[in-house]
């Protein structure tokens, strides 16, 4: 079996939050293969963005940083990696599409500029070259006119043309890996279906990984092959993708698929209100807290939820959990 692209391991990011450092990411590793789709789900708040960022060295310092852990991109761990380093890897073998594309893109740039310069940086291209390359990824993300719209700035383009362009900065060096933060939030279900299909032919065409984080089980179910559930910054469950959406172990999983309506139901047979998790994430200064985090809203919680925390254990091939209930039911 080849080594995977990415190996996270123990990672740990803290924040300084007045006179303390509190751990918002803990203990979190997995692994990423190549050509794979990742899907990372959880509410607000859970750690998912935060985890992103420090896979690119982009977590903000201060008052935040990685306290632990290793980021091992191709064998080479990017925690403690020089600037000069990260700056290399950054849009080159790994690339991120952000969430909200209006608040990343820079509204006194065309958008053509802002793809050509990423070819300038990372190929040492002539201007020409880059502006032709701008062209070229605003053709491959099915922005129509892409000789025009190289010249319109963002605020001239839609919510799905803007989103696009943000994909185009991203794949124009063909990077191993793609991070995908929440990349169809506000959008309307058909420019999120198109942007899908994108990612799809784009993976096909590149072979790129895909790390997609979401809250969205929908999309989840749809694009990914395998999922890593969090909750407060812990994971919580993984699996392959079928086995989370028709066999979700962990009590939080189980609140998160319950949360959506199904299309086979009848309305008679819909709740009124639909499920919802009672109770909120535990606020930052909360985390590390004994016990599991998710205990105060949890329907099966016991005595010893409460007091210790649940390590994470297989269940089965490619699975794991860490809740005491499952342990409770294997006995």
């Amino acid at each position: 079996m080849s080594a995977p692209l990415l190996s996270v391991r123990d990672l740990e990011i803290s924040f300084r939050l007045g006179t303390e450092e509190t751990a918002v990411v803990r203990d979190l590793s997995f692994d990423l293969g190549e050509g794979e789709t990742l899907g990372i789900v959880g509410e607000s708040g859970c750690g998912k963005s935060i985890t992103a960022l420090s896979l690119l060295g982009l977590v903000p310092n201060p008052p935040g940083r990685v306290s632990a852990g290793q980021i091992l991109f191709q064998g080479q761990d990017l925690v403690g990696a020089s600037e000069e380093q990260l700056n290399r890897i950054r849009g080159n073998e790994i690339s991120m599409v952000f969430q909200e594309p209006m608040t990343s893109l820079n509204p006194v740039y065309t958008v053509g500029e802002q793809i050509a310069e990423t070819a300038r940086v990372h190929f040492g291209s002539s201007r020409a070259e880059a502006w032709d390359r701008a062209i070229e990824m605003l053709k491959l993300v099915g922005i129509p006119s892409p000789e025009q719209r190289a010249h319109n700035f963002p605020h001239q383009l839609s919510g799905g043309m803007r989103q696009r362009v943000m994909i185009a900065i991203a794949l124009v060096c063909e990077p191993k890996i793609l991070i995908a933060d929440e990349p169809t939030t506000a959008l309307d279900v058909t420019v999120q279906a198109q942007i899908f299909d994108l990612f799809r032919e784009l993976q096909d065409k590149i072979g790129a990984a895909i790390i997609l984080i979401t809250h969205d089980i929908g999309v989840v179910a749809q694009m990914t092959n395998r999922v890593m559930v969090m909750y407060a910054g812990r994971k919580i469950e993984e699996g392959p993708v079928s086995g989370f959406i028709r066999d979700p172990r962990h009590p939080y999983t189980r609140g998160l698929i319950s949360c959506i309506p199904r299309l086979s139901m009848s309305p008679s047979d819909m709740p009124d209100p639909l499920f919802e998790i009672p109770g909120v994430v535990p606020a930052p200064r909360e985390l590390g807290a004994p016990g599991c985090a998710f205990a105060p809203r949890c329907p099966h919680a016991m005595q010893r939820c409460r007091v210790q925390d649940p390590a994470l254990s297989r269940i089965g091939e490619g699975r794991a959990v860490a809740c005491w209930l499952e342990e409770e039911v294997a006995a």
